[in-house]
Parts: C-alpha cells; structure tokens; sequence
C-alpha cells in the first residue's frame, strides 16, 4: 500500500467511525427518551404483544403512541417494528420523492440490516439520505435475495424487483416485472396491471379481450386478499344493480375494520352528496355509524375522518343520532378499526420470504 493509499484507508476508517458513532449516538438517545417515555403497561408485554399493539396504534395514525411499543420489540430482533417506526416519521405515507429525514433513514437502515425487504426498497429509492455507493450496495443486496425467489414464481419477489427497477428509473424492467408478478399470483401487482390495462396500456386484438383481462385480474387480486381490489369489485356491482352481492363483498372490509374503506362507505350511504353518482344504495343510519366509527378509532392528526363524521351527525335528528351511537358502539366492541390493505408487505423479511409463495402461488393467473 502506498503512503497515499495508506493516509486514504486512515480517512476513510475515520469518517466511517464518524458515520457509525454519529448513528448510534441518535438511537441511543431515541430509545433512552423512548424507554423513559413507555407506557406501564407496556412492561408487561412479550415483544410480540409490544409489536401488535405498536403496529395497530401506528395504522391508526398514533405514531407517537406507537412508538414506544414498537421500539421494544425492533430491540428484541422485530426488523418489521424499525421498520414501521421509520415509516411513521412521515405520517405513515410511502413517498419516494419527498426528502427522507435522519430519523426515517436511522431506522430505515435498522430494519434493513436486519433483513427487512421494503426498508432496503425504501433505501435505495431517489430522495433517500443513503449515499449513491450504498443505494447500490442495496440494490445488489435485493437482486441477490430476489432473483433466486423470482426464479421459482415467487410473486413477491417478482413485485419488489419491479421497485429495484423503479429505483433505477427503468420503466420497462418495472412494468416487465410487474406483469410477472401479477400472473404470479401477487395481488397489488395484479390490482395495477388491470388498471394499466383498463387505461389502454397493452395490445389486444380480439374484441372484448382487453375487458375480459381486465375483469380476470381485478377478480384475482381480490381473491388473494387485496382490499382496494375487494372494494373495486364490491362497488362496481352494486352501481350494476346487485346492489345485495355487492354489499356482501364489501362487507368483507366492514369486518376487517378497514378504517379509510368503512369512512367511504359511510359517506357514500350517508344522506352527504354523493361523490360517485353511479352509487345507487342509501343507508343513512348504517353509513353514519361506519363515519363515526372511524372517526373515534382513527387520530386526531389527520381530521378527514371527524369532519365526514360532524357532517352526516347534521343531518340525523335526535333519535337518529342515539341509534347510531348504540350501532357504533356494538361495532367498534367487536372490531378494531386500522389503516390496512389486506396485504401487509411489510412484514416480509429476507427469512420469510419464501412463505409469499405458499401464500399467493395459488392466486396465479394462466
């Protein structure tokens, strides 16, 4: 090694002491405020408990709330916690184009290095504070734990090399990937596809086939769990006038508590303007209590909620107002009432990843 080699090695040892003593400094004073801040109850709580209660206070849109519970279980090996902690920095939305915060980007890393899939997806895209060299040892990271899976139809594996391909603004390699996927059998991928389809992407040349794939694909990602793909299917046939298989279907997300699902299906059966006029079914009472149920479990911090809530409570006299008090409560005793999609990619890491297969393998589409 020459003296000029040797002197770079020693700056770069140096800046990366720098780099790794500034990181842990933040997590060290992030979880001693955390720990100082945890609620009594949480003590008693197995990581796996702490996780589940963290995980449904951050769907909730309480991510302060969250935090504490979900820090406890990250520190007992949960990368799935991390990683949902640093989503929570940005109010629990995934924008790769907004700037990402040191806090994100802390925890983003913590879950990646403890083999959180999105978390590395999260890493590499535009706007994240990892430098260019690390994003590529990223992606890297990512083609060598997907390929192989992907190799073997794996429609999750299929559907994150779509967002590696993203990530380097190869818009073919990620439509590509994305078809993949869908015909695989992931249900987000075949939700997408069968909206590119519907918008004229692709070529069909026998008439009707375009619609009769489109209808296919929509079908199959609601089947494989997908809760925008179950509301799509559920409300395009009560517009059509099965109005009782339709509600059915959407009673599938009712039960689940799915909060932003439940406060739009309350609004469109409540007596407001109806934002879709093709809606055709009216339940005033029925559509005040989905509004003011998600009105009460959801946060204060994001007030669309309460304000559809205090509009359909306008429009209720006296004894319609304590009906739907007594239904709301009924419901919200049985029901827990989060953000979710039915999904819950999240939880993927580079151990389970084989269990998507066994999941959604049977969704595929000939």
């Amino acid at each position: 090694m020459t003296g000029n080699d040797s002197r770079r090695h020693s700056i770069m040892q140096m800046h990366l002491h720098r780099y790794t003593y500034y990181h842990q400094l933040i997590l060290l004073i992030l979880a001693v405020g955390l720990l100082v801040a945890l609620p009594t109850q949480a003590a008693t709580l197995t990581a796996e408990q702490a996780y589940q209660k963290g995980k449904i206070l951050h769907f909730q849109d309480r991510f302060e709330e969250a935090e504490p519970y979900l820090l406890q279980a990250g520190e007992s090996g949960n990368a799935s916690a991390y990683y949902l902690i640093g989503d929570g920095v940005d109010g629990g939305y995934i924008n790769i184009l907004a700037a990402m915060s040191t806090k994100e980007y802390t925890f983003m890393k913590l879950a990646a290095e403890n083999g959180h899939l999105l978390a590395m997806l999260r890493l590499v895209y535009y706007k994240s504070r990892a430098s260019q060299s690390e994003k590529e040892r990223w992606r890297n990271k990512l083609r060598q734990v997907l390929k192989p899976h992907a190799q073997s139809g794996n429609p999750l594996a299929l559907s994150f090399l779509s967002g590696v391909a993203l990530s380097e603004e190869d818009d073919g390699e990620n439509f590509e990937y994305a078809v993949k996927a869908a015909y695989a059998g992931h249900p987000r991928s075949q939700y997408y596809i069968a909206s590119e389809y519907e918008n004229g992407e692709g070529w069909f040349f026998l008439p009707g086939s375009r619609e009769k794939e489109v209808a296919k694909l929509y079908e199959a990602s609601a089947r494989g769990g997908y809760h925008d793909a179950i509301w799509y299917v559920g409300v395009t046939k009560v517009k059509a006038g099965e109005t009782e298989k339709g509600m059915q279907i959407l009673n599938v997300l009712i039960d689940k508590g799915d909060a932003s699902k439940i406060s739009t299906l309350g609004l469109m059966l409540s007596d407001l303007p109806d934002f879709d006029e093709e809606w055709v079914y009216d339940d005033k009472i029925l559509g005040s209590t989905y509004m003011r149920a998600s009105a009460i479990a959801m946060s204060d911090s994001d007030d669309t909620f309460q304000f559809f809530n205090e509009e359909a409570i306008s429009l209720l006299t006296a004894e319609e107002n304590q009906q739907v008090d007594q239904l709301t409560e009924e419901y919200l005793r049985t029901h827990t009432v989060y953000r979710q999609d039915g999904l819950d990619e999240f939880e993927y890491t580079v151990d389970n990843l084989h269990t998507a297969l066994e999941r959604w393998g049977g969704n595929a589409i000939e």
